[in-house]
């Protein structure tokens, strides 16, 4: 089957991004088109502007941080039946395991309502397409391939070597999980972040919850701000004496623990 792809890659300047673009290219069956929308804040924006470009029958959401497995676009598209408004496919997450993850969108569908502002934009609009009477369908290979299980189509690699980034995603997610009222979702988060051996854990976990009571509504951008809620955390696990490396890194990059301490006993 000749490709009907189009790859719309938002992006902030993740470091992936080229192996990301990579992937893509090396597809058996490869996107027509790569449009990639630079600097552009936040996520709804970047994908509205993307899907204006779009000129093939079908578009596949491409994170810059998700390096997608050689067969995954064929395994999306034969997943696309005449009354599916959305195929979507696993990848493996170095924190939470497996998680959902790519999709492959029917292009008129989105052109004709596009993601709205809000902090569940694409869950929101998934849930849309299923009140319109499209179909929702989960892809998978016949068996294990490329180092992952069937259903499981490629990789999520963020950033999550730098603490501000994993507390603003998890924070985000809390608040997305909330707005939905997904407790199956919060658990599922939840058991994920306990079980998980990264060293990032514990610091995802906390932000996971804080975002739940945080109740954040717009659409916003996860970046790399030192917010006090972030500073608070980082000093108080440093001086109760957690042991984790996000320690080693923020000490790497100019932390000083001492005068965050004395600053919070300042009040």
């Amino acid at each position: 089957m000749r490709s009907d792809i189009t790859a719309v890659v938002p992006t902030i300047g993740e470091r992936t991004l080229s192996d990301c673009l990579a992937a893509l290219k090396r597809q058996s069956m490869p996107p027509v088109d790569i449009v990639v929308i630079k600097n552009v804040s936040p996520f709804v924006a970047a994908m509205n502007k993307g899907i204006r470009r779009v000129r093939t029958p079908f578009l596949v959401q491409c994170d810059a941080d998700m390096i997608l497995d050689p067969d995954c676009l064929a395994t999306l598209r034969s997943a696309m039946t005449e009354r599916t408004g959305v195929a979507i496919g696993y990848l493996d997450d170095e924190i939470l395991g497996t998680i959902q993850a790519v999709k492959l969108y029917r292009t008129a569908n989105l052109k004709r309502s596009p993601f709205g502002d809000s902090v569940t934009s694409d869950s929101d609009r998934i849930t849309k397409m299923r009140e319109e009477g499209s179909w929702i369908s989960f892809a998978s290979r016949e068996g294990p391939d490329h180092g992952h299980a069937a259903d499981v189509l490629g990789c999520h690699r963020p950033h999550y070597d730098d603490p501000k980034y994993v507390y603003g995603k998890f924070s985000v997610m809390g608040s997305a999980v909330r707005n939905r009222n997904s407790y199956d979702e919060f658990q599922g988060v939840l058991h994920g972040l306990k079980k998980s051996a990264h060293p990032m854990a514990d610091l995802a976990l906390i932000a996971f919850c804080h975002g739940v009571f945080n109740k954040l509504e717009k659409c916003a951008h996860v970046g790399y701000e030192e917010t006090e809620d972030f500073r608070f955390l980082r000093a108080f696990m440093e001086q109760h004496g957690h042991e984790n490396r996000l320690f080693a890194i923020t000490k790497l990059k100019g932390f000083d623990a001492a005068r965050e301490v004395e600053k919070l006993q300042r009040g």
